[in-house]
């Protein structure tokens, strides 16, 4: 288990880290009880909601580090697929549960040999671009990447007991949707690991099973979108993602834009 910090009130983690970025080791984690001053992406204010999880870790590392961002989102997908499986009652053995995640990649392998398959069948968790989960095809967590100098933080939040009502697309909990709760410890326990071993295969063998596991979890892929890029909104079907992790929107004139920053919603089903 990475080092881990447990706060009992902070104002943001993500500022906390960058504060000690010097001085706390690569993988260093944070979480908190309640958080006063939280923030997602655009500056949108995060719920700050007892017994949601909240929280960050320190990553120091050389490359395409905006591409941790997809592997935070595989990271979270897998650790609350597998733990609300858990908890109802379907807990893997270590062997299946490696099976099912892939086993770790083998340094100087030319070909990674990788189950990038989903954690489970008939999914409830998905994926959206560019770093969301959904539950139920509704927003239950967020992530943001922020940097300063060499160090880069990556802030995780998850509606696990409450969500917020007064956000512009729905939100909703693990809570609301039926599912038992675990507590921010015990999701930090699976998230932690599960980032670890994603960020290996990252670091490992680059971007491309990182884009091939996130589209096999992703939600929408082959669906009609709208993109939100300033003073325009393109729309047109999801077909997937660039070598660089920019979206791919087949417009209706057949060719193919790639949109690498902007908000990207389903026309035909809400998210």
């Amino acid at each position: 288990m990475s080092s881990v910090t447990h706060l009992t009130e902070v104002g943001s983690t993500n500022d906390w880290l960058l504060a000690r970025a010097q001085a706390l080791p690569d993988g260093h984690w944070v979480i908190t009880d309640r958080q006063t001053a939280g923030r997602g992406r655009r500056g949108r204010v995060w719920n700050d909601g007892a017994g949601n999880f909240m929280g960050s870790v320190l990553v120091k590392a050389l490359g395409q580090v905006q591409q941790l961002s997809f592997v935070a989102a595989l990271a979270l997908h897998d650790a609350l697929t597998h733990i609300t499986s858990a908890r109802r009652g379907e807990v893997d053995s270590d062997e299946a549960r490696r099976e099912r995640g892939g086993a770790n990649p083998t340094p100087g392998s030319a070909t990674p040999s990788l189950d990038l398959s989903p954690a489970g069948r008939g999914e409830r968790f998905t994926l959206k671009w560019p770093n969301d989960v959904l539950l139920d095809g509704t927003k239950c967590s967020g992530i943001l990447l922020e940097r300063q100098g060499e160090a880069l933080v990556i802030g995780i939040g998850i509606n696990l007991a409450h969500y917020p009502t007064s956000t512009e697309r729905p939100a909703t909990s693990l809570a609301a949707a039926g599912l038992a709760v675990p507590t921010p410890a015990a999701v930090l326990d699976e998230l932690a690991a599960a980032f670890a071993h994603w960020r290996e295969t990252w670091a490992t063998y680059g971007f491309a099973p990182i884009r091939a596991a996130w589209l096999a979890r992703a939600s929408g892929v082959g669906g009609r979108i709208v993109a939100r890029l300033g003073s325009e909104s393109p729309q047109g079907l999801f077909t997937g993602l660039a070598d660089d992790g920019a979206l791919l929107m087949q417009l209706d004139d057949g060719s193919t834009r790639a949109i690498h920053a902007g908000e990207v919603f389903a026309l035909l089903w809400g998210y």
